[in-house]
């Protein structure tokens, strides 16, 4: 499970005394732990994922930021961060691989610019973890 490799890698790093790999973990651990806790079961690789890619979009928020402030030590910060997070995910879709799912669900679904609700529901669940979701919108919109 991707939870046990989180932990491992976590503990390691500790071993090897890389505070900031560390650091980095531990706040994924916790967001993982917080779900636990609060939904009172025991957290699967699909929400691992999630919390792993909710991660990586606040840490690309920081980064906007502290690139508008020019703060170099945010800037080192967040790219490490996003160095750390990133094997986590599973391997990523390209534009070209989701754009070809997407005319095949259009094709066979016969679908207008009326149904994108319908084309949505159908290609999430292909994307989970492997592709930007807020990419999708402007590309059915494109297709259609």
């Amino acid at each position: 499970m991707l939870k046990e490799q989180l932990k491992k890698d976590e503990i390691a790093a500790m071993k090897a005394r890389d505070k900031a790999r560390v650091s980095v973990l531990r706040m994924v651990s916790a967001e993982i732990k917080a779900y636990e806790v609060n939904n009172r079961e025991d957290i699967s690789d699909e929400n691992v994922i999630k919390i792993i890619e909710k991660s990586i979009k606040q840490t690309k928020e920081a980064l906007e930021y502290a690139k508008q402030a020019n703060n170099e030590e945010k800037i080192q910060e967040g790219n490490f961060a996003l160095e750390v997070l990133t094997p986590y995910l599973p391997k990523q879709l390209t534009e070209e691989e989701v754009s070809e799912m997407l005319k095949e669900i259009i094709a066979n679904g016969n679908y207008t610019a009326k149904d994108m609700g319908k084309i949505m529901k159908e290609i999430m669940p292909k994307i989970a973890g492997k592709f930007d979701r807020s990419k999708i919108n402007p590309m059915v919109k494109g297709l259609l």
